[in-house]
């Protein structure tokens, strides 16, 4: 008996394989769970009588099921909130939450928008959270979400059980995948399966270190469901003694070198990118940038990283690369701080012969393509610090001077630019109804707010007007990563994050019908979101995009257009909406624009979300004439192949 009370308190066996060996013992099984429920109960009053230094230890004790480990762990990683959808095998987890209140439990009807909704928060509060799916079949719904994830380097911790227990794994069972965690590893930063119970809080400190570790990314972990049921004893760890989100300085020499580079230049141009906001070191690169009179640009990202209505601030370099941009053309250096440098085309962003600095944490993706003179592998906030004391020490009267001439052509360029692009509001399909995107899009911007966060999943609509400044001003959430379906999900975990900040959705109707389901978090939450539908029933960004690839030939001759018509039926926005418990309406023309988004206002004042299902043309400033295929009727279907 002794042996056996050693060996289950130490962990060489579990609660099951105690029971097994006292009734072999010939103890009764009752008698023998009386035995074990004793033991338990003496070993966690042990626990809590243990003296105040001991319990104040970062490192702690912890006895329970492995579901009660799970949760331990979380709190001690400073997770608040857990986005996830139903799953019985995760049983013993939600137990656990019963009595630990600071585990705030978001169940979603879907686990695309909620693992959106996920990832909304974290970018928005930059606060750890997790996701949990129910298996496999979970796991593979959030599947898009995981991959934005990975691609706008968001460190989301996603844990789905595995259904092959234990003791009967690889026999093809109900819900079974072979090697689950190695469907998600091209994906993540880590994946891993626990190997027992007491591995469970020790994997999920790996998966949240790993993912706030930069560069940022998601993690996956799972574990056979038995252990979440099983009791175990195993440690307990708070973040602060495992985390390690390091700031690194970039090496004093290479700063020098990149000082000199950039007083020398001509017409240097700074290119920024994700990595600013998240060092919160916008003030520092428009502090560089003033100091040399040099152009900002910005290649696709998730956030405007530098203020659009900076003298300074020459827009987005529209097709992912430098020559795409307008002015200036004959820049001869060239520094990215922060930007991922994602390559959409066959040549490099930055084009050969150009002298290049590249400053960013995230060294893996430095020198594949581009040419480097100068690596700056850093933290960018501190990065900005040194480069810029050191190219303030070589700024004399005549570099200043040189300096100050520049930005007046800048300056010059970027109000004659913003004159220009204010020109489609003089268009002549302005007061169309249905309304142009166009007209939409600044028609929100007349409305928002000076704080507000706007979310973009609205295709290749641009956001005219709306002035986004990272440092205090309105902020952008654009889908970056690419699968469809994050709008709506991003932006419930925005307001969950930011309560006191307008929150608006902006999606377009194909993007939207990806990922709608947000809308009832919205509802039972109470979060008063903005979404703002552009209902053009079609997928217009790849229709556009195929007139593009080919614009001679028999689809655009004939009308034929057969990848993107979401019309006949038409599909009600708001009445989609409405069922989700949304209050909602249909928008027809500018003046029921302004209208409807006066009672958006109101209704969010109140407290409750609000949608507008506006119907946009199929045309528009931004927008490629739209020849939509004519529509088959289901006799058709029947009769003929399509």
């Amino acid at each position: 008996m002794k042996d056996l009370v050693y060996k289950y308190l130490s962990e060489g066996i579990s609660r099951r394989g105690f029971l097994d060996n006292m009734t072999k013992a010939g103890i009764t099984v009752a008698a023998a769970e009386n035995v074990l429920d004793a033991i338990s109960t003496s070993a966690n009053a042990q626990d809590a009588a243990a003296p105040a230094t001991q319990q104040n230890n970062p490192v702690k004790q912890f006895q329970g099921t492995g579901g009660a480990c799970f949760a331990e762990q979380l709190t001690a990683c400073g997770v608040k909130y857990v986005f996830g959808n139903s799953a019985s095998e995760d049983a013993q987890f939600y137990e656990a939450l019963v009595d630990r209140p600071q585990l705030q439990y978001i169940i979603s009807p879907h686990e695309g928008p909620g693992a959106a909704m996920a990832a909304g928060y974290i970018k928005a509060s930059q606060k750890p959270a997790i996701v949990m799916q129910a298996g496999s079949v979970g796991l593979m719904n959030a599947m898009g979400q995981i991959y934005n994830a990975h691609k706008e380097q968001t460190p989301l911790v996603v844990y789905s059980y595995r259904t092959d227990q234990s003791r009967r794994a690889g026999r093809d069972g109900f819900e079974e995948i072979a090697n689950q965690e190695q469907v998600v590893q091209p994906i993540t930063k880590y994946s891993w399966m626990a190997r027992g119970p007491s591995m469970i809080p020790e994997t999920v400190r790996h998966a949240f270190k790993t993912a706030w570790t930069p560069p940022h990314g998601p993690a996956y972990l799972t574990w056979h469901s038995d252990y979440t049921d099983e009791r175990t004893r195993t440690e307990i760890i708070q973040q602060s003694h495992y985390d390690t989100r390091m700031r690194v300085r970039p090496n004093p020499d290479e700063v020098i070198r990149a000082a000199k580079m950039l007083v020398e230049a001509k017409m240097p141009i700074m290119i920024v990118g994700d990595e600013v906001t998240k060092a919160k070191a916008a003030a520092k690169a428009i502090k560089l940038a003033e100091l040399l009179g040099m152009p900002v640009t910005q290649m696709r990202q998730l956030w405007a990283n530098f203020p659009e209505a900076h003298p300074l601030f020459v827009a987005n370099a529209p097709a992912g690369t430098l020559a795409s941009i307008t002015w200036p053309k004959n820049y001869d250096v060239v520094i990215n701080v922060g930007n991922k440098m994602q390559h959409n085309g066959v040549n490099p962003i930055v084009a050969r012969g150009v002298k290049f600095i590249d400053m960013r944490i995230d060294y893996n993706n430095m020198g594949k393509v581009m040419t480097t003179d100068v690596p700056l592998v850093c933290d960018v906030g501190l990065g900005l610090d040194d480069l810029y004391a050191a190219v303030e020490q070589l700024m004399t009267a005549k570099l200043r001077e040189e300096a100050a001439t520049r930005a007046g052509e800048v300056r010059k360029f970027t109000e004659r630019a913003r004159s220009l692009r204010m020109g489609f509001v003089n268009s002549p399909e302005w007061n169309n109804a249905p309304l142009i995107a166009d007209r939409v899009t600044w028609e929100v911007a007349q409305f928002a707010d000076p704080d507000a966060i706007i979310i973009h999943e609205a295709g290749a609509n641009v956001m005219h007007s709306f002035d986004f400044n990272p440092v205090g001003g309105r902020e952008l959430f654009f889908y970056y990563g690419g699968h469809l379906g994050s709008g709506v999900g991003t932006a419930a975990g925005v307001k969950l994050a930011r309560p006191n900040q307008q929150v608006i959705c902006m999606v377009g109707d194909g993007s939207f019908l990806f990922g709608p389901h947000a809308l009832w978090n919205m509802a039972r939450l109470e979060l008063p979101v903005i979404t703002v539908v552009y209902n053009n029933h079609g997928y217009g960004g790849p229709h556009s995009r195929t007139i593009a690839n080919v614009p001679s030939g028999r689809m655009v001759e004939t009308g034929q257009m057969v990848n993107g018509y979401l019309g006949k039926p038409d599909m009600n926005m708001a009445q989609i909406a409405n069922g989700f418990g949304v209050a909602a309406e249909v928008v027809h023309n500018p003046a029921q624009m302004k209208e409807a988004l006066a009672r958006a206002r109101k209704a969010t004042i109140e407290g409750k979300p609000y949608l507008l299902d506006v119907q946009v043309g199929r045309r528009g400033v931004n927008q490629v004439a739209e020849p939509w295929i004519p529509p088959i009727s289901g006799a058709q279907m029947r009769t003929k192949k399509v």
